[in-house]
This record gives structure tokens, sequence and C-alpha cells, in this order.
């Protein structure tokens, strides 16, 4: 385990102990078995009873970071806790809301083991804690070609420059986005030019985390309103240059969601769409109109479907339950087999 980590981990650990006046102790020799890597254990005793909680400590949380981590897996009958430098007042009650237990270096806290239960939120950052600087791989332009690599397997073996051309990112650029997978462990070079992407699905995970706070706000053209709910549903979306995303692209994908919220990925406002269905422009508009940042073909091209990648990281940046779950079939579907395994 990284020092960095540890030190995390026991800060919070401290904290909470201090605040509640509970037994709270980190364990670092915890057990490892099959896809789980908890970062030790924490051990809480309370009224002669005691619990452990295998532990993924996170630098930062966002929205995306909590809903991958409700569906990551656990050992049977042991629990898990999220412990991170600081968690908002929002991001605390996204947290228990969907019931994922958390603990912060500030006190803030969610457990909920009757007879424990524990909330605290509104704890101040501590003054001394500075934001974990975001790394070049998971800045706008890493994350284009990231995607583009994660979408296409094969372009990891193209020269340089043509992968430039093809994520619209300097040459230079992408140069040192190969150096950072190479030191993060993300690319494996063989020789003679040939290099794989290793751990895909852990990069899988990382991009997902950083994509809406790095790039998504980048690319927002316009929200609009529709009198009816289902305006979408007969709309051959290719006729406009666009393509759905979101939870219509997921209800397209999976016949299981009930769409809410809708986006569309276009070079600009489909005007001739806005016309046709009678949608009013407002910042409320739960219509959301998004710059594709992507140049190459995929596979739902055909059907005017965003790349599964990208319908899996706007539900998971929605922290919504019902997205979540949704999201967990689309990652199994098209992400979680054989070949793509970490490794």
């Amino acid at each position: 385990m990284e020092q960095q980590t540890k030190n995390l981990i026991n800060r919070a650990v401290e904290t909470l102990a201090q605040i509640t006046g509970i037994k709270v102790v980190h364990q670092t020799n915890a057990p490892k078995a099959g896809n789980v890597y908890p970062d030790g254990l924490v051990r809480i005793d309370y009224k002669d009873m005691h619990w452990d909680f295998a532990i993924q400590a996170k630098a930062k949380v966002t929205r995306a970071t909590v809903a991958m981590e409700k569906t990551q897996p656990t050992l049977p009958g042991q629990d898990r806790i999220l412990v991170t430098e600081y968690a908002t007042p929002p991001m605390a009650d996204l947290m228990r809301t969907i019931g994922l237990f958390f603990m912060d270096t500030a006190g803030n806290a969610y457990i909920n083991k009757p007879p424990l239960y524990v909330f605290i939120k509104g704890n101040k950052r501590p003054e001394n804690l500075k934001p974990a600087p975001t790394k070049r791989l998971f800045k706008p332009a890493g994350l284009k070609v990231v995607f583009a690599l994660l979408t296409n397997p094969q372009m990891v073996e193209w020269p340089y420059r043509q992968i430039a051309d093809r994520t619209a990112v300097a040459l230079g650029t992408v140069d040192w986005i190969f150096r950072d997978l190479k030191e993060m462990g993300f690319l494996l070079e063989m020789g003679n030019r040939r290099r794989k992407i290793t751990n895909p699905l852990t990069l899988l995970k990382r991009w997902v985390e950083a994509y809406p706070e790095q790039l998504r706000p980048k690319l927002g053209l316009a929200r609009f309103k529709a009198d009816d709910p289902d305006w979408w549903k007969d709309i051959d979306i290719t006729g406009y240059n666009a393509c759905w995303g979101g939870e219509v692209a997921a209800a397209k994908l999976t016949k299981l969601l009930k769409p809410a919220e809708v986006i569309i990925y276009a070079p600009e406002p489909p005007g001739k769409l806005i016309i046709e269905q009678k949608l009013r422009k407002t910042t409320a508009g739960d219509i959301e109109i998004l710059k594709p940042f992507w140049t190459f073909d995929h596979e739902f091209d055909a059907i005017g479907i965003a790349p599964p990648i990208l319908v899996y990281a706007d539900l998971m940046a929605t922290g919504d339950d019902r997205n979540i779950e949704t999201a967990k079939i689309i990652y199994d579907t098209y992400f979680a087999q054989p070949d793509r395994q970490d490794r």
C-alpha cells in the first residue's frame, strides 16, 4: 500500500474515533480474494459487538466514483467502506441515499449496521488539506485519447501521428499520453512497435471517474424541454447528424430504463429536430445537447447510439440508483468479457 493511501486512511480513522468516541482501528493486513482488493480493513467496536469493513480509498469522490463503488464486489458477509479526503454535504447525502458507507478526514461519515448508526456531514474540509492534482492522463486531451483506445483497442499500435489526427490532439500530446499510460501500468510495449493496453477495466473506471469533471463540462451546447416526455421514442436520430447518449441510449440498449433525462450528441443543436418536436430552449431543460469529442466510427453508429463506454459514463455521472443498475447491465454486457479483463 502506498504511504499516501495509508496516511489518508489513518487520518480518517483517527478523526472518526475522536468525534464519536467509538473504537475504530485500521487493519492493514486485509485478505484478498478474486477481484476484490480492499486497501485494508476498518474494525469498529461498539456495545460488545464488532464489524469489519473492506476499505476502498479514494483521494477524491465524484458522483461517478460513488456510483461505481456502489457496484463493486465484496467478499461474502463483508461490508465495504469508502475512505476519502473530503465528502461535501451533497456527496454525503448521495452516499447515504444509495447505501454506500464512507468516512473522510474531516470526520464526516455514514455507517448503518444496527445497532450502530453514524451519519455526520457538514464538517469543513481541513485547512491543511489540498485537493489532489489531476494527472495529465485524465485531463481533457488525455481523456480523448484514452476513450479512443478503449473503444478501438487496435488503435494502440497505430503511429502517433495517425492517433493524433483521429483524436484531434497534438502529436506531442499523444507522445506524453503514451508515456503516462506506460508509467501508470496501462501500456505494455512489446518491441517492433507492438503495444497493448493492460488493465483495461481499471483504465475504464478511471476514465469514467474523470470524464464528468474534466471533459464533459466543455461539451455543452444547449438545453431544451419538450411537452411530451416520450417525444424521443419514434425518432430516427441519425437523420439529424446526431446520436443518443445517457438514459435514452441505455433504454435502447437494454429495454429496461424509462428515461427522465435526454442527452443528444451533435456537432450543433439540430435545428430541424428542434422545430419538428417543438423543443423549447431553457437552462433548466431535461434535454441536453453535447458536442461529440470523437471522430471515429463504431459499432452503434448505424442506430444512432453513442459508444457504450460513453453511455455507461453518462449513467454513472448521475449517481441515480436506477441508472446505476442499468449501467451495471451495460458494463456486464459490453466490457466484462474474458478478453477485456485486467491482466
